[in-house]
């Protein structure tokens, strides 16, 4: 893998990016919104499904040797060496009740590691995005309407005693069997609050929340956030403690943090 083979796929990754966004504000906050429930009892909307494909045709179009993997459309094998992981949208909860905390993940893998990735929140107007060796970037749009690029860093967090830790919800906990890895960290952190896990992500690696668990996760889930992380100086691994999208679970937050986290979630 050279610099540009990497590079070009970045430029890619933050036009499909923003023309997911075009797709996903089309469908939001709509009355006529369709939703239907998956066979794992998730809801898909058509803007889940609308802009995966638009992800997969313009990736196949330019690198018709990559591979894909993709929440409603599973998986493309390729030649190239490269993977896209998609989560068209991530929070689909959220969308479909109208809450903008929902956004579009979408990571590059060459081999068994992610090189490149981007989290944007297209309600929110503002995304992070990373690519190995290049830093992380937060770009959000402000009160002006102008749009403001700042690196993103986690913040220093020495005990998990002061720290704002997000997730997503209990349910997760319950169908996981991880309601005492839960307590754990509620009871050892200064507050818990539960948001979409995008969110919870963005959070974190931009430096206005500490840590952030998970107790379920797919690739597509974890995609572009352990490059993310590493770019802005914090760690994102699974509760094994491996930095690995395809562990079925995330932890996130500054390095100092990390081993007492991990111990949390792993003390149930």
């Amino acid at each position: 893998m050279t610099d540009r083979d990497l590079g070009v796929r970045v430029q890619l990754m933050q036009q499909l990016a923003d023309d997911a966004g075009v797709i996903a504000l089309k469908y939001f906050q709509s009355s006529t919104l369709s939703i239907e429930t998956k066979s794992d009892a998730s809801p898909v909307t058509e803007a889940d499904l609308a802009i995966e494909a638009m992800i997969r045709a313009r990736v196949l179009a330019e690198f018709p040797h990559d591979a894909l993997l993709g929440e409603e459309h599973g998986e493309h094998a390729g030649t190239s060496g490269f993977r896209w992981v998609i989560d068209p949208i991530d929070g689909t909860v959220s969308f479909a009740n109208g809450v903008p905390l929902f956004a579009t993940l979408i990571a590059i893998e060459h081999g068994a590691r992610v090189e490149a990735g981007i989290c944007a929140m297209h309600a929110l107007h503002e995304r992070v995005w990373a690519a190995r060796g290049s830093g992380a970037w937060w770009e959000r749009t402000n009160a002006s309407g102008l749009c403001v690029r700042t690196a993103a860093r986690v913040r220093q967090c020495m005990h998990l005693s002061d720290a704002l830790v997000c997730t997503t919800g209990l349910e997760y906990f319950e169908r996981s069997n991880t309601t005492d890895a839960l307590g754990s960290v509620a009871k050892a952190a200064a507050r818990v609050r539960g948001w979409s896990d995008c969110y919870g992500g963005l959070l974190v690696a931009t430096g206005r929340a500490d840590a952030w668990i998970e107790p379920v996760m797919h690739p597509w889930d974890s995609g572009p956030f352990t490059v993310i992380f590493e770019e802005a100086l914090g760690v994102c691994t699974d509760w094994r403690g491996d930095a690995n999208i395809h562990g079925g679970s995330a932890l996130a937050c500054c390095a100092e943090l990390h081993a007492e986290l991990l111990r949390s979630v792993q003390s149930r």
